[in-house]
């Protein structure tokens, strides 16, 4: 009788511990470290004429939008902006929208396109910017940051985003672990909200969102 007890409850520990997901696969930024050794003037060429990467690009965008859930006219910044194609789809949507990356060459290419966007990196957004943003969106760029960059990155977001402001970022997570550590690292910087994923349950078509709203001092303060 002992033994059979003993065993239900290894059962039950098993499904407590359950094996968290990992990417098995080295991406590009695990290999390159940095967007600017990846993304090469040839690498971004093909991604500006790429139109399967513009839809997939297009359908995040749109995705982000529905899940920012705010009014059309209203002030985003897109984080790592790259070619265009999500800073071009907010546009379209009515957004006054600023795009921010790192690669000058993907900008020439975002210029192009005659969007608004400005060189710099994630991490350094409160020297460029000031409290003026009704939403920050990013996609496809956040798992290039390293934790004490991405850190520095949710702080200065918090400075520039105005209060009841919004946050959604898609980002593709080595690990499960590292997903829900970097929605920690935004909370603790004061946004309040939580992982929205897409097709959980199948890792190819897997699409990971943080979903946050920036609070009030005054409502941090009754957490």
């Amino acid at each position: 009788m002992k033994l059979t007890k003993n065993r239900e409850r290894n059962k039950r520990r098993k499904i407590k511990r359950k094996k968290q997901w990992v990417v098995s696969i080295d991406r590009p930024e695990e290999i390159y470290k940095h967007p600017w050794l990846y993304y090469t003037d040839e690498q971004i060429e093909k991604y500006a004429h790429s139109g399967g990467m513009r839809r997939t690009q297009e359908r995040i965008a749109n995705r982000i939008i529905e899940l920012l859930n705010i009014k059309s006219g209203a002030r985003i910044l897109d984080l790592g902006c790259g070619v265009g194609y999500t800073t071009g789809a907010y546009k379209k949507r009515g957004y006054k929208v600023i795009g921010l990356d790192v690669l000058p060459k993907m900008l020439e290419k975002a210029k192009e396109k005659h969007l608004n966007v400005i060189l710099g990196n994630i991490k350094n957004v409160s020297s460029i910017f000031k409290k003026e943003f009704d939403g920050v969106v990013s996609a496809s760029a956040l798992q290039w940051l390293t934790k004490s960059d991405l850190i520095k990155a949710a702080g200065g977001i918090n400075s520039i985003t105005k209060n009841n402001g919004k946050l959604v970022i898609q980002f593709y997570p080595k690990t499960e672990e590292i997903m829900m550590d970097t929605a920690r690292i935004f909370k603790k910087h004061g946004f309040r909200g939580n992982i929205v994923i897409d097709n959980p349950g199948n890792p190819k078509k897997r699409v990971i969102y943080i979903v946050m709203k920036k609070e009030k001092k005054q409502d941090l303060k009754k957490l």
